[in-house]
C-alpha cells in the first residue's frame, strides 16, 4: 500500500445512491447518503468539542411554576377515614389515597405536590415515605419519629398516572396525616410562580422580639407576623421557611394562615426544640397570623429559605428527581460524622442534575444521634450557616425538609453540632432549575467514527459512525459490510430532542453501543441500544452536568464508560457511569471547551486548550483518580487537539497555531515533553498549501505505522501530511487529498479499522450539503 505523501493524486469513485425508506426506531426512516470511496480513512478523533456559549439548566416554558392552594386539601387522615379505610397502619404497611381533583387541586396539568405529613403517636419509633401510586417505592425518608411521638414535615412528591400517592409506614402502629398546601405545575401557565432562594435568615423570634413583640403565644392565642419588606419582597405569593418551637414544656401544635384567610396546620412539636419547614402563603400584605393550638404557652421562631413568585415569569421551576444523597450508615465503613465535624454532600452533577443552575435543591435531612445537639448546612465555599436547621434529642431520630442552594462543585456542607458522633442521612426530593437560555444548534460539526468490538462469531467488528446536522437532529450511521462504505445506513435517532456539537460514541463492556451528546439545556444525555448490534435504542438518559462543550467518551480498562466536558467556567468534568454517577471536577484549567481523549497504560490522558493558547493535559486512572495538570505550553493554539499513541507508550499530541499551521509535540521515553513546538509538513513556497481552518486529525497507518495528519483548508478542501519514514517524526509535502473538487463543510474524522481482508483507514467529513463523505485509501 502507498504512503500518501508519495501520492499526488487519488484516484476515487464517488457512488451515488438513491433515498430508500426503510423501517428504523420507532418507524423513523433510515436513508442512505452519497459516498466517495478513496485513498484514505478516518481515524475517530480522540474527541472534538467545539465552544458553545454558557449553558444552564432550562427552567423557562417547562412548568415547574407553585400554585398555592386557598385552602387545605386533607388528602388523608387515618384517624376519620379522609382518602382512604380509618384506621392505624400497622409495620410495613401501604396506603393510595387520591390526589388529584381533591381540595383544589387540579385533575390535570400537575406534576407534583408539596404536602404536610404528620405521625400520630406511633407505637414503635418509625418513618414513613410517600411516592407516586403505580411506580416502585424508592428508597428515601420524609419524616422519622419516636415511639408516641407527634410530629410533621413538608414534602414535595410526584403525583402518579392515576393522580394518586402512596404512603409508607415502616415500623409500629400509627395514624397518619397527608395535607396538600400547594401543587406545581406540569406545562407552563398563567398561575402560579417560581422559586426564588435567599440566603437563610431569621425573620421572627418571639424570644428577642425580633419581628414581632417579644413574649410566648399563649395556648389558645395567635400572633399576626409581617414576612414582607426584607429579603421576601412584596407581592410574594408563598414563603418556604422553617418553624421552630424552642423550650416546649408540652406538646402541641400550630395552625397558619395568611391574614384574613383560612387557618392550616403549620407543624406539630414535641417536648425540648422542634424544627419544621413549611410553606406559609402569604396574604397581600406579606402577612400570616400563627396560632398556638396547644396546652401551654410557646415561643415561636420563623427562618426563611426562599419564596414562590406571583408570576410564572419570575422564579425558577420544580424539576422532579427523588434519590438518596448520602447515607453515612453505609458509606465505606459506615463512619458516622464526628461530634462538631462536617460531611459534604454532593448534590449538583447527580441523579442528571447540573452542576450549576440550580437555584435550590429540595432536601430531606435525616440524623441518627448518640447525644443531643444540632445540624447547619450550607453552601460548600460560603461562610458557615450561624442558622440551624434542625435540632434533635439523643437516641432519636429526627428529620426536617430544607431548601439549599448548592456552592461549589455542587456541593453541600453539614455539621452535626453534637457532643457524639451522629449518622446523616440526605434525601433530594427534587431542584429549582434557574432560567437559562438554550444552547443554540451548533454548524457543522464533524462525525464520530467508531469500530465496534466483534460480536461473537463475528470476524470483525462493524463501524459505527454519529454526528449532529444543522437541524440538531442526532443521527446515527451503521456499516456492517465493512468493504462497502456505501453500505452504510443511517437514521435519526433523537426523536423529538434537540442536540448540539459532535456526539460521543462508546462501546459498553456488554457489546451495546452508547452514544452521548450535548442536550439544548446544556447537560449531557446519553442512549444505549436495546441489544448488542441491534437496531433498537433504549429511551434517552439526561446525565446533567449543565456543560458548555459536547462530551467525549472513552472507555477505561475496567470497563468503564467515562464522559469528559468542560463547563463554561474552563472547569474539565468527568462522568465515570458506574456505581453512583456523578460528575467530579478535575480542575479549573480556564479550558475552551475542546477536549480530547486518548487511552494510555493505567487510564485515559486527556489534552485541552486553554483561553491563552496552552495545551493542558491530565490523566483519568483506572480506579477514578487525577494526575496532576501538565502544561505542554504555546501561545495562540486554537481547536481540539488532535493525539496519537505511537509504540513504547509515547504520546504525540498535534493542534493548530494562531497562523494556520499544524504543530506538534512529541513525548520522550520518559515521558517528558519537548520544550518548543515543531512545525509539521514541508513549508516549500512552491507547494502552497491554504492554512488550516479547523483542527486536525491524525492517524496511524495499522499497515505503515506511519502516521498522518488530515486537516481542512481555508479553501473547504482536505488535505494531508504524512512521515517520510515510520517513527521518524519527519515529514513530507502537505497534499490536496483529493484531486477532484469536493469541499468539506465540517472538519475531518480518521478512523483505523480491521476486516476480514486485513487493516486500513478512512477519512469521514460532511459536504456542503451536510451528507456524509468517506475516503478510503486504495
Amino acid at each position: 500500500m502507498p504512503s500518501l505523501n508519495h501520492l499526488t493524486s487519488f484516484e476515487s469513485k464517488e457512488i451515488r445512491l438513491p433515498r430508500t425508506e426503510q423501517v428504523g426506531r420507532s418507524g423513523r426512516g433510515l436513508f442512505r447518503v452519497p459516498v466517495v470511496l478513496l485513498a484514505l480513512a478516518l481515524a475517530a478523533p480522540a474527541v472534538a468539542v467545539p465552544h458553545a456559549p454558557p449553558a444552564y439548566a432550562d427552567a423557562a416554558g417547562v412548568g415547574g411554576d407553585y400554585v398555592p392552594l386557598a385552602g387545605t386539601a386533607a388528602v388523608l387522615d387515618t384517624r376519620n377515614g379522609v382518602g382512604a379505610a380509618k384506621g392505624l397502619r400497622g409495620p410495613a404497611s401501604t396506603t393510595t389515597f387520591q390526589v388529584l381533583g381533591v381540595g383544589g387541586v387540579p385533575t390535570t396539568g400537575v406534576s407534583a405536590v408539596l404536602v404536610r405529613l404528620a405521625v400520630l403517636k406511633p407505637t414503635a419509633a418509625t418513618w414513613l415515605h410517600l411516592w407516586p401510586a403505580g411506580t416502585s417505592r424508592p428508597t428515601g425518608t420524609m419524616i422519622s419519629a419516636g415511639v408516641g411521638e407527634q410530629l410533621s414535615n413538608t414534602a414535595v412528591v410526584k403525583v402518579g398516572s392515576n393522580g394518586k400517592v402512596s404512603v409508607y409506614n415502616n415500623g409500629g402502629q400509627t395514624d397518619i396525616v397527608v395535607d396538600v398546601q400547594g401543587y406545581f405545575t406540569s406545562v407552563p401557565g398563567s398561575t402560579g410562580g417560581g422559586f426564588v432562594p435567599v440566603a437563610h435568615a431569621r425573620l421572627i423570634d418571639t424570644r428577642s422580639g425580633l419581628g414581632t413583640a417579644t413574649g410566648k403565644i399563649a395556648a389558645g392565642a395567635s400572633r399576626t407576623v409581617t414576612l414582607t419588606g426584607g429579603v421576601v419582597p412584596a407581592g410574594a405569593a408563598a414563603a418556604f421557611v422553617n418553624v421552630i418551637v424552642p423550650g416546649a414544656s408540652a406538646t402541641g401544635w400550630l395552625t397558619v394562615a395568611p391574614t384574613g384567610g383560612t387557618a392550616r396546620p403549620l407543624m406539630n412539636h414535641e417536648t425540648g426544640s422542634t424544627q419544621s419547614a413549611a410553606v406559609v402563603k402569604l396574604s397581600t400584605k406579606g402577612q400570616v397570623t400563627i396560632a398556638n393550638k396547644g396546652s401551654t404557652a410557646v415561643d415561636v421562631v420563623v427562618n426563611v429559605e426562599g419564596y414562590y413568585a406571583a408570576s410564572p415569569s419570575q422564579g425558577a421551576g420544580l424539576r422532579l428527581a427523588a434519590s438518596r444523597l448520602i447515607n453515612t450508615r453505609s458509606v465505606g465503613a459506615g463512619l458516622p460524622v464526628p461530634a462538631n465535624g462536617t460531611v459534604d454532600v454532593r448534590v449538583g452533577g447527580t441523579n442528571g442534575l447540573p452542576t450549576r443552575g440550580i437555584a435550590g435543591a429540595a432536601l430531606n435531612i435525616v440524623v441518627t444521634p448518640e447525644a443531643a445537639g444540632y445540624l447547619k448546612a450550607w453552601p460548600v465555599g460560603e461562610t458557615e450557616a450561624s442558622l440551624t436547621v434542625l435540632d434533635f434529642k439523643a437516641g432519636v431520630w429526627r428529620d426536617n425538609a430544607l431548601v439549599l442552594r448548592p456552592g461549589t462543585d455542587g456541593k453541600i456542607r453539614i455539621r452535626n453540632g453534637s457532643a457524639k458522633p451522629a449518622h446523616v442521612i440526605v434525601d433530594l426530593q427534587g431542584w429549582y432549575a434557574d432560567p437559562a437560555p438554550a444552547v443554540p444548534v451548533a454548524q457543522d460539526t464533524r462525525v464520530t467514527a467508531l469500530q465496534a468490538a466483534p460480536l461473537t462469531g463475528a470476524a470483525a467488528g462493524t463501524i459505527e459512525y454519529a454526528y449532529v446536522d444543522n437541524g440538531g437532529n442526532l443521527r446515527w450511521g451503521h456499516q456492517s459490510d465493512l468493504d462497502s462504505f456505501a453500505s452504510v445506513q443511517w437514521t435519526v435517532i433523537s426523536g423529538g430532542e434537540r442536540f448540539s456539537g459532535p456526539p460521543a460514541l462508546a462501546q459498553l463492556s456488554d457489546g451495546r453501543l452508547q452514544v452521548s451528546a450535548q442536550f439544548r439545556d446544556g447537560n449531557i444525555w446519553a442512549d444505549s441500544q436495546t441489544t448488542a448490534g441491534g437496531p433498537g435504542w433504549n429511551a434517552w438518559t439526561n446525565l446533567g452536568g449543565s456543560m458548555a462543550s459536547s462530551p467525549v467518551a472513552a472507555r477505561l480498562a475496567t470497563g468503564t464508560v467515562v464522559q469528559f466536558a468542560v463547563d463554561v467556567d474552563g472547569k474539565l468534568w468527568a462522568y465515570a457511569q458506574s456505581g453512583s454517577a456523578y460528575w467530579q471536577n478535575l480542575g479549573d484549567q480556564n479550558l475552551t471547551a475542546t477536549v480530547s481523549v486518548v487511552k494510555v497504560q493505567d487510564g485515559l490522558r486527556v489534552f485541552a486548550v486553554n483561553d491563552q493558547g496552552a495545551v493542558k493535559t491530565i490523566i483519568y486512572y483506572n480506579d477514578g483518580a487525577v494526575s496532576a495538570w501538565t502544561d505542554l505550553g504555546g501561545t495562540g493554539l486554537t481547536g481540539t487537539p488532535a493525539v496519537v499513541a505511537r509504540p513504547g507508550f509515547q504520546l504525540q499530541v498535534f493542534a493548530r497555531s494562531a497562523g494556520g499551521t499544524v504543530v506538534s509535540k512529541l513525548q520522550d521515553i520518559n515521558g517528558g515533553w519537548p520544550t518548543t513546538w515543531q512545525v509539521i509538513g514541508s513549508t516549500n513556497p512552491d507547494l502552497p498549501v491554504p492554512p488550516v481552518a479547523g483542527s486536525p486529525t491524525v492517524v496511524i497507518d495499522p499497515n505503515t505505522s506511519r502516521a498522518t495528519v488530515v486537516v481542512r483548508g481555508t479553501d473547504s478542501q482536505i488535505y494531508h501530511v504524512t512521515e517520510t519514514a515510520t517513527g521518524s517524526n519527519a515529514w513530507g509535502n502537505w497534499t490536496k487529498t483529493v484531486t477532484a473538487d469536493d469541499p468539506a463543510s465540517t472538519d475531518p474524522t480518521v478512523l483505523p479499522y480491521q476486516n476480514v481482508n486485513g487493516s486500513s483507514w478512512v477519512i469521514v467529513f460532511r459536504d456542503l450539503n451536510g451528507a456524509p463523505r468517506f475516503y478510503q485509501l486504495q
